[in-house]
Formats: C-alpha cells, sequence, structure tokens
C-alpha cells in the first residue's frame, strides 16, 4: 500500500488532462529498474456505485457472495471487486434474457451477435445507461454474477531508481468524457484523478517486471526511443538512467503530441539533457501545430538516411504507446527506411525489420498497449 507523494498536471491549457504522480515505496522494500511497469488495483468512484445500487433498486448493506463464494455487502463488493464503469457482454445478456418479447428485444439480439456491434454498444454505456434504456429487475446476486472484476492498471515507469531514490513516478492520461448527460472517469485514471489525496491516500501497488524492454547492458550502445504522448513515461526513465551510469551512447528521442504549447511533456528535462550533451538529438512532431498532422513516424521518414546509419552501427531502436495506430505506422517506417537506404527489395526490408532487428539481433524493442 502506498502513498502519493505528489501529483500535478503536464498539460495546462490542453483539453486533455495528462498528469504527473509521484509514489513513495519508502520502507516497502519493492525495487524496479527502468523498462518496468507499475501495476495498480482502482477502485469505483463511491458516486457511481450509490447511482448503481438505486438503480437496481438494492441497499448498500445487502448481502451477497463474490466470485469466491465469500460473503461480502454489496456496497463493498461493488467498490473493490467489480467493474460498474462500462457494462460488459454478460450483463447485456443477462439483460436481453429479462426482457419481454419486442423489437427492443430482437435489436439487442442483433447487437450480441455481432462483436463489432456489441463492442461499440457496449463503450458508451455503464449498468445503469443499459437499465435506463430497458428496465428489467436485478436481485443484488443475480446483477453482480453479470459483472467482471476489477483488473490491475499498468502504467509505464518513467523514473529512474537512481534519480529518484524510494519513488517511482508515473505519466497518466486522465480519461474523462461527458456521455448521457453524465460525467464519466476511466476507471484507474478517475480513481488516481478524484479520489486521492496527496500524502494521505494509501493505494494497492506492484512491479511488473520486464525482461525485454530494458535498456543495453553497454552503456556505450547507441539508443532511439520513441514516445508519443504518455508512450514517453519508459524514455524519461532511460534518459535518467543513462546520465546516472555516465553511458557514452548516443541518444535520440522522438516525441509527439497534440501541441506544442501545452503538451510539451518534459520539455525542461529535455533541453536541459540536450544542454548537458546527454541528449544528442530531439525531434518532435506536434499533430495540430500546422496545417497538415505530423505524426512521429514522419518525422522517421524524414531522418531515414541517419536512423539507417544509427541502426547499422548497431543502435537500438524503443517504441512506447499506442499498439494500434502508432507502432503500426512506426513499424512500416522502419521498413520503408529498410527499403530506400538499405536498398532492400520490400521482402528484404521486413525481413531485416521484423526478423534480424526484432529477433535475432533483439536490438527493436516495444512497450504498446
Amino acid at each position: 500500500m502506498a502513498t502519493v507523494k505528489e501529483a500535478y498536471c503536464i498539460s495546462e491549457g490542453s483539453e486533455k488532462e495528462t498528469n504527473h504522480y509521484v509514489v513513495s515505496l519508502k520502507g516497502s522494500g519493492i525495487r524496479y529498474k527502468p523498462g518496468d511497469s507499475l501495476g495498480f488495483y482502482p477502485t469505483n468512484d463511491y458516486e457511481l456505485i450509490k447511482e448503481t445500487i438505486r438503480k437496481i433498486g438494492a441497499k448498500k448493506k445487502d448481502t451477497i457472495h463474490d466470485k469466491d463464494g465469500k460473503e461480502t455487502t454489496l456496497a463493498d463488493a461493488l467498490h473493490y471487486k467489480f467493474t460498474i464503469h462500462r457494462a460488459g457482454k454478460k450483463f447485456l445478456s443477462a439483460v436481453v434474457k429479462k426482457m419481454k418479447r419486442g423489437n427492443n428485444k430482437e435489436d439487442l439480439e442483433n447487437i450480441l451477435e455481432d462483436r463489432e456491434e456489441v463492442d461499440k454498444y457496449l463503450f458508451t454505456r455503464d449498468c445503469i445507461d443499459i437499465l435506463d434504456e430497458h428496465p428489467v429487475h436485478f436481485t443484488p446476486q443475480e446483477f453482480v454474477d453479470t459483472l467482471s472484476p476489477i483488473t490491475p492498471r499498468l502504467y509505464s515507469i518513467s523514473s529512474s531508481p537512481k534519480s529518484h531514490p524510494g519513488e517511482v513516478h508515473l505519466t497518466v492520461a486522465i480519461v474523462k468524457y461527458n456521455n448521457f448527460e453524465r460525467d464519466r472517469f476511466g476507471l484507474a485514471t478517475g480513481d488516481l484523478s478524484n479520489r486521492v489525496e496527496i500524502n494521505n491516500t494509501k493505494i494497492p501497488i506492484y512491479i511488473q517486471s520486464t525482461k525485454e524492454f530494458v535498456i543495453p547492458e553497454d552503456s556505450s550502445k547507441d539508443i532511439i526511443m520513441v514516445g508519443p504522448g504518455t508512450g514517453i513515461a519508459p524514455f524519461r526513465a532511460f534518459l535518467e538512467q543513462r546520465i546516472d551510469d555516465n553511458g557514452t551512447g548516443r541518444n535520440w528521442l522522438f516525441f509527439g503530441e497534440v501541441h506544442e504549447k501545452s503538451t510539451f511533456f518534459y520539455k525542461d528535462e529535455w533541453f536541459k539533457a540536450m544542454k548537458s550533451g546527454h541528449l544528442q538529438k530531439l525531434t518532435t512532431a506536434f499533430s495540430r501545430d500546422q496545417e497538415h498532422k505530423i505524426y512521429v513516424q514522419h518525422r522517421l521518414l524524414g531522418n531515414s538516411k541517419e536512423i539507417w546509419e544509427w541502426l547499422q552501427s548497431g543502435s537500438y531502436f524503443y517504441v512506447c504507446g499506442d499498439k494500434q495506430y502508432m507502432a503500426k505506422d512506426v513499424h512500416a517506417a522502419l521498413i520503408e527506411i529498410a527499403q530506400k537506404e538499405g536498398n532492400l527489395k520490400k521482402k528484404d526490408a521486413e525481413n531485416y525489420i521484423n526478423q534480424t532487428l526484432m529477433k535475432d539481433e533483439r536490438r527493436y524493442l516495444r512497450d504498446v498497449y
């Protein structure tokens, strides 16, 4: 159980809130290294719990049995054990079963049969929303039996233990939006931003260690780091560690976000590292600061000759952040660079990136989510 020592916004002026958290590890015996992640067990919002209990016509002190068969109150179960900030397919199926035959039931049955449609439907709704649209009755036990357990959230650590003894730092984008005239928050980010009181609230944490996503043991090796958005987190840790280790290898950082003015995370730290000679190159991509959107993959292609030279001289290449779009685009850019600068056929370029760099030499490492 750890205490949050500091929490402050690093995206002032932006519509998207991103916070820096400093968590105390003092006396815990917990150890970590750059590249590791911090696991955090969140709890549900009190107001959401109250509204959900009210919606199913139950009481806080009603008793239920959890997934392990242990008896507890409905309020405690919804607080600590079950996901209610977004509805799941099992809950929707249970609602449909309780509905009377008619058009509404058929519509939901059709949605349930289509994976994309059901994901889209559930993405914007919690249990309250669905019960507002389709009022059916659940006993407290029936209700919790349809819910998924709360799972821990993992955050890439943005600090080096040498630079910050007894602390672990996080870079967290807060998920918040308004839907069906109600304010919503991500489960973990809502917990961190709304419930945590500095130097007071205890949060349950653990370290998820990595074997792959690590700095080269040989500190004379060059590294290229691509970390747009909160993907910047491990590279703050990497650079701190390289400075502490007096590493002689060159460091090149690619960072992308929306606007330079409001979302240039850790800007002063990067400029200080450049001034001291620890960060050799800093390449940025602020997508909305010009008419045409520019992303990190465009900056990679714009520096293709030098990137190829770094890779050929033994540089390690790291990517952290969005798996669905960014990581794929960066991967495609790397293959294009290998084709162009290495004068390779597409098949040979793909083999070099996918096999040689990633698997044989393990110099292309990713932490994507």
